[in-house]
């Protein structure tokens, strides 16, 4: 069902009352060292964007790193429907730092995009 204009602008707006919370966007620049490799830096694409972030605890597991286990956590970001944000970005939500692994943008009538995490280390 295709909704009009009104209807859809309505919608948004009623998402907008369920973003209760502050991220940064930071976009991911590359650059080269001397010796040929490659360094990444990071700046702010966005600060205090409106935003809520949920554990996904569907996708919880765990993997083996360095002998140790850890905790495999997704989240889920949502924000406004037409915030910028890229796959190469990272999101900082009260003082942790998570990288984008996939954004869902594939949906008609989008009322807010949302992002799916992964924890950096």
């Amino acid at each position: 069902m295709s909704l009009s204009t009104g209807e859809l602008n309505q919608l948004r707006n009623d998402a907008e009352d369920y973003l209760p919370d502050s991220c940064t966007i930071q976009q991911r620049t590359t650059g080269r060292t001397s010796d040929g490799g490659f360094t990444f830096a990071y700046t702010n694409r966005g600060a205090a964007i409106a935003c809520r972030l949920a554990g996904l605890r569907s996708e919880q597991g765990e993997r083996i790193e360095g002998e140790q286990r850890r905790a495999l956590t997704r989240w889920i970001l949502t924000l406004h429907h037409d915030q910028t944000i890229a796959e190469t970005d990272r999101v900082i939500h009260d003082g942790a730092t998570f990288e984008v692994s996939h954004i869902e943008d594939t949906h008609s009538n989008r009322t807010a995009r949302r992002v799916y995490l992964r924890k950096a280390d």
